[in-house]
């Protein structure tokens, strides 16, 4: 438990550490819901010890929505089937008693997703849990309650989360809860469990919808889950099981009329309500009674929802603005977290579960509310990204692009010079940028000094001498290997193997000695031609190799140069390369020098003619003529020259030709270095901008905090500042790049070379130089802008890793200029109240996200201020809630008088001060944005009316508006969902009643009769030329009168037709009359002479009659009220017509009551026989009307009457005279 149970806190300290540490099962529906739970998912770091309490689950129809969650490590579930709705429907024809009937649903197919259509999201679902994809439900539930044990069974946390204006998550608004109740209840063997939610509402979602008919079906959606809703939040108040109300999963219960134990249970309550409501404060003074704890738990079987967060764009106090959703989503995320797995959480939590159990004292029906939340955030994370990729681009600038920049200005500078003498030369990269390498590295003072000692190293005399010296000396040492292999020399000698005095002693012995040296030659040469051909490839490939994976191979060996490049700098490497390039240049060309004029064969072209005369013989047939000793000698010396000098030049020429093959091969692949080299530090500008463009985004954090949060010591002047302080700190780690970096940046600049060497064409070259350049920017982001990143933090956290209160302390230092060293007393005094002002904003701005009506009670609110112990005031080495609470808090209680509770614990970030409110005890008709004025009521009424008609065109978008919003197709019906609006239920029952009696007393085009129909006889209403056999959903109603009443809930076309033909009818009359002959007339008038009967048929019957005949079926109470309905429907029709004369009106409604009786059976069965008690009260009862002083009222009569219904709800309504509809509304012309 975090630090901040001081004696405020203690109230509610049981339920409390019940709580703390609870497994919690968290299920997001929907996009929106899933997308929402995968925030909460990352922001539960992996290693947290409640971790393995946590189930996190995704229920949609999105696959790739769905593949995502499950690539993060979140458990899905995918509802929908291959089937079309229709086929879906004949293999399961039950469902068809609910599901809309519609032709373009039925074609549609379920794997296309709800589309705000939330009929098919329930039946998707229904096809999932058949298949058994619901199964990692339990399995999760099953997986946290072993690792949680025994002990905290009864407490296990369920929430779930979306949005109620959908299609996915709004289809399964009500289904899921009660599913959820049913496994936990199985799986655990408990008998009751509490379900949260948490969903988005219409005006967060409509902005993003492509039109406006979805975003009117966004309101519509939104406003059905909540009626929905409300109607079971109204079964807590009577026996559930006799609820038309049908749900999968759903404990029906068998709860008897509970009247007597909630009037104790409120009893008892009412000291704790009381004390709740005074302080304004998130927990109770003493436990919830545990009769009023068994009593909330009778009922919960009955709701989906214990408690139920709504969360809306504009609230009172505030709007989140135009946010994207993504954005809210996150922030809506950030609030559930903070709810349910920090200490917040664990204290909010127990509060909860008391105002979740305090609602038995408000008929169960305050169980809606919102949270708001504000972090006050040190970016610290952000401000270090600043600061470091600042300093990489200013090393960049100032270090890595140094050299490059002074040769461009000296290019420049040269061009200009060229253009007025043409004789002026361009400076040359390879000899300029060694040069001006040696002078911003050379010198005890020199700024790149490092570098040098990475390029050279100190011979044994004490000279420097460079890698690329060592370098050049082993290809030189390769080369000489190459060329005096023993072997070779054998070769070269045999060459010279000569011996003129034996070779004269016969013209034979000389022709022998001239073939086998001959032979000799050519041994030689093919011997040097083979080293050339073996060694001119194999040779390079072993200082430079051609491929990547050969250069890998050989790394390791001193002759290749990934010995020295993968060791330095880049710039020294640039320097290396531009070295050695230059000094093989030189050799290769010094050795094709060498190689010019070197003659091959020398003997074929000697003159062996000594005496002129066969001028071109070859020496063979010049030693096949005759000739003495001295003439064999002087031939023989003339070929012995050229033999020797063959053999000489075959040695010159193996030395010259090997030298330039091998350094004209490493000269090419040497120039494609140096040129990638160059290229990816042309790159780097590139790269660097990259990383510029987000300095200045991050330059703007503090302007671009997302919605809920408060971003400190992030101004310009403060990061600034910080930044100064960071430079300070990395100012000596300019050139250290480690050899990982060095060798990631040669490995891959390697593999660019091998790509270049195989290009055929220039087209090839342009194709790549687009992606090379993005290569090369990866390159720099993972060898260089990372690595030196890292470097940085390390070596300047201090600077940028503080404290909240630090950071408070630097903004007021730099915003305000002020300096503690100068005057302490007076900076104490400042930045407590700079302190103080900024939490005190962000309090403020921690709205809870709803609107409420103005004229809604005071609700009960928890404010929390928690932190981690690092920004907590410490007192005895412990964090202190006293003394942290005066730190950052101007009072304990806000202006509305709500206290706050100061939480410290270490699941709390360092960087952050959360102000979290969450408001309770919200009755449904509190809500703003769903009043009968609002949006959603208007489109919700709309759509209703438009239900079965053909949509304007066959776009989606169209045929929503046709459809039925709600779970069931009957659900429209006020019989089975009654308004949310206390008041409106009492006008909707009264107008059921003038409905009742305009269907009996109305003549053609629109009244209601009973028919025989093939011997059977029932009700049908009769409208213009069409008769409707009248239902109640969807089944033929009864033949009595008391099921014509009970009908009209459930037909609310034909209950508003008979309104609106009641009301013409009225006018029809009075404007037909004479005012001083109404008093006359009025007893034949259509309406109430049906109501007298004094003139009827055999079939017909009198309304006393009728009423008797009601009374025998009808519960006391309904037939209590449907007689003073009556009373009320002729005294409001007689004051219609008298105009409202008080003295007109009590007159003729008496003698209409009076009349009724004279000519009803009833009375005039009591003249004659002794009538049951029954029979004798309800005779005597209707004689009473119009007799009480309070008629002049009125609606007291009704009022009265209304006030002893099983709505308490509505009873307050009329306490408070809120407005209800009159009879002559013009609201009925456009529903009829």
């Amino acid at each position: 438990m975090g630090i901040g149970m001081d004696a405020y806190e203690q109230m509610g300290r049981e339920l409390f550490e019940k709580s703390q540490g609870a497994p919690i099962l968290l299920i997001g529906m929907g996009g929106v819901g899933g997308r929402i739970v995968a925030q909460i998912d990352k922001m539960l770091a992996k290693d947290s010890p409640r971790r393995d309490k946590v189930a996190i689950l995704a229920i949609d129809t999105n696959v790739k929505d769905l593949r995502k969650l499950r690539e993060q490590g979140i458990e899905t579930i995918q509802i929908s089937d291959e089937r079309l709705v229709r086929q879906y429907l004949k293999d399961h024809p039950q469902y068809m008693s609910w599901f809309p009937n519609n032709i373009f649903l039925n074609n549609r197919g379920m794997l296309e997703g709800a589309g705000q259509i939330r009929a098919i999201s329930r039946l998707a679902a229904l096809a999932a849990e058949e298949e058994g994809k619901f199964r990692p439900i339990e399995e999760a539930v099953r997986k946290i309650a072993a690792v949680t044990g025994s002990g905290l069974k009864e407490n296990i946390m369920t929430m779930v989360v979306g949005s109620i204006c959908g299609g996915t998550g709004a289809g399964m608004f009500i289904q899921i809860p009660f599913y959820v109740k049913k496994i936990i209840q199985k799986v655990l063997a408990i008998p009751n469990v509490m379900v949260r939610g948490m969903f988005l509402g219409p005006d967060i979602m409509a902005p993003i919808q492509p039109g406006d008919l979805n975003r009117q079906a966004v309101y519509v959606n939104a406003y059905a889950c909540l009626k929905e809703l409300n109607a079971f939040y109204l079964l807590q108040r009577r026996d559930a099981s006799s609820s038309l109300l049908r749900m999968e999963y759903y404990d029906y219960g068998e709860n008897e009329d509970l009247e007597a134990e909630v009037m104790e249970s409120r009893q008892m309550y009412q000291a704790i309500a009381k004390d709740l409501s005074s302080k304004g404060v998130a927990v109770l003074d003493e436990e919830i009674p545990e009769e009023v704890q068994e009593e909330y738990l009778k009922r919960n079987g009955t709701i989906p929802y214990d408690h139920l967060f709504l969360f809306d764009s504009s609230f009172n106090g505030g709007t989140i603005g135009q946010k994207q959703l993504a954005e809210v989503e996150r922030m809506i995320a950030s609030m559930a977290y903070v709810h349910l797995l920090t200490d917040v959480g664990e204290n909010a939590l127990s509060v909860e579960d008391n105002f979740i159990l305090s609602t038995i004292g408000s008929n169960g029906m305050a169980r809606f509310g919102s949270a708001g939340l504000c972090k006050i955030i040190y970016p610290g994370e952000q401000i270090m990204q600043y600061c470091s990729m600042r300093w990489i681009t200013e090393l960049v600038d100032s270090y890595w692009m140094r050299i490059d920049k002074r040769f461009e200005e000296e290019l420049i500078l040269a061009r200009e010079e060229q253009a007025m003498n043409p004789r002026i030369q361009l400076p040359g990269i390879i000899e300029r940028y060694q040069e001006i390498f040696l002078e911003e590295t050379s010198g005890e003072h020199a700024s790149m000094a490092s570098l040098y000692a990475q390029v050279f190293m100190q011979s044994d005399d004490g000279t420097d001498f460079s890698l690329a010296d060592r370098f050049l000396e082993q290809i030189e040492e390769m080369i000489e290997d190459a060329t005096s292999k023993e072997s070779l020399q054998r070769l070269g000698e045999s060459c010279m193997d000569i011996s003129i005095d034996q070779w004269i002693q016969s013209p034979e012995a000389a022709r022998q000695g001239v073939a086998t040296n001959k032979q000799s030659i050519r041994n030689y040469r093919a011997a040097v031609m083979k080293v050339i051909d073996d060694t001119k490839y194999s040779l390079p490939n072993q200082m430079i190799p051609a491929t990547l994976s050969a250069m890998i191979q050989m790394s390791d060996r001193d002759s290749c140069i990934s010995q020295i490049l993968g060791r330095v700098h880049p710039i020294a490497a640039r320097y290396l390369l531009y070295a050695i390039l230059e000094q093989t240049a030189a050799r290769a060309r010094e050795a094709n020098e060498d190689c010019f004029g070197l003659e091959l064969d020398l003997i074929s072209k000697a003159d062996y003619d000594i005496s002129g005369k066969n001028p071109g013989l070859p020496i063979e047939a010049i030693l096949g003529k005759r000739m003495n000793r001295k003439q064999m000698r002087q031939v023989l010396e003339v070929y012995e020259d050229a033999s020797g000098r063959t053999a000489a030049n075959l040695t010159a020429y193996l030395s010259a030709q090997l030298r330039a093959n091998v350094y004209e091969t490493l000269q090419k692949r040497l120039e494609k270095l140096c040129d990638l080299y160059r290229r990816f530090f042309n790159v780097l500008e590139s790269s660097t901008e990259d990383l510029r463009r987000q300095i200045r985004e991050l330059k703007t954090m503090g302007r671009q905090s997302s919605v809920g949060e408060q971003y400190i010591c992030c101004s310009e002047s403060c990061l600034e500042t910080l930044y100064e302080r960071f430079a300070l700190m990395c100012q000596n780690t300019g050139a250290e790049l480690p050899q990982e970096s060095a060798r990631m940046i040669l490995r891959n600049i390697y593999g660019e070379m091998e790509l270049e060497l195989k290009k055929n064409n220039m087209e090839d070259r342009r194709r790549e130089d687009m992606a090379y350049n993005n290569r090369m920017r990866t390159i720099f982001n993972q060898a260089v802008a990372e690595v030196m990143q890292q470097k940085a933090r390390e070596q300047a956290s201090s600077v940028v890793e503080i404290s909240i209160y630090d950071a408070f302390a630097l903004e007021m230092q730099t915003e305000l200029g002020i300096v503690r060293e100068h005057d302490r007393d007076r900076y104490d005094a400042m930045l407590d109240a700079w302190i103080k002002s900024k939490v005190s904003a962000a309090m403020t701005m921690a709205q809870p996200w709803i609107g409420i009506c103005n004229t809604v009670g005071a609700t009960t609110m928890s404010v929390y201020l928690a932190m981690h112990p690092d920004n907590a005031v410490r007192m005895d080495n412990t964090p202190s809630v006293e003394a942290t609470a005066a730190r950052y808090l101007k009072e304990r209680t806000t202006p509305q008088g709500h206290a706050v509770t100061v939480l410290i614990h270490d699941n709390f970030r360092q960087n952050e001060l959360i102000c979290y409110k969450a408001r309770y005890n919200l009755l449904i008709e509190n809500l703003d944005k769903f009043k009968r004025e609002g949006e959603a009521h208007r489109y919700y009424e709309q759509r209703i009316n438009r239900i079965g008609q053909l949509p304007g065109t066959s776009r989606e978008s169209e045929i929503i508006t046709v459809i039925n919003p709600h779970l069931n197709k009957y659900w429209c019906e006020e019989g089975f969902l009654p308004s949310i609006y206390p008041s409106q239920r009492i006008v909707d029952e009264k107008n059921n009643m003038r409905a009742f009696f305009y269907a009996l007393t109305l003549e053609k085009p629109c009244c209601v009769r009973l028919k025989n129909t093939k011997g059977k006889i029932s009700w049908w209403f009769l409208r213009g030329m069409d008769t409707i056999r009248v239902k109640a959903a969807g089944v033929p109603i009864g033949s009595s009168y008391a099921d014509l009443y009970e009908a009209m809930k459930f037909n609310r076309d034909m209950k508003y037709t008979l309104l609106y033909y009641g009301k013409n009818h009225l006018h029809r009359i009075k404007a037909q009359s004479m005012q001083d002959q109404l008093e006359q007339e009025i007893y034949t008038q259509p309406i109430i002479a049906d109501m007298i009967q004094q003139e009827k048929e055999p079939d017909d019957e009198n309304m006393l009659d009728i009423f008797e005949k009601m009374s025998r079926s009808m519960e006391s109470a309904q037939f209590n009220r449907l007689l003073e309905g009556l009373a009320q429907f002729i005294r409001e029709y007689c004051e219609y017509m008298f105009d409202k004369d008080e003295v007109k009106v009590i007159y003729a409604c008496r003698n209409i009551r009076n009349a009724i009786a004279t000519f009803s059976k009833l009375y005039q069965r009591s003249k004659q026989e002794k009538l049951t008690y029954r029979e004798e009260h309800l005779l005597s009862v209707f004689l009473e009307l119009y007799e009480e002083d309070d008629m002049a009222d009125s609606n007291a009569g009704l009022s009265k009457v209304l006030y002893d219904t099983d709505d308490p709800d509505a009873e307050a309504a009329v306490a408070k005279d809120e407005p209800g509809e009159k009879i002559f509304t013009d609201d009925y012309d456009d529903l009829a």
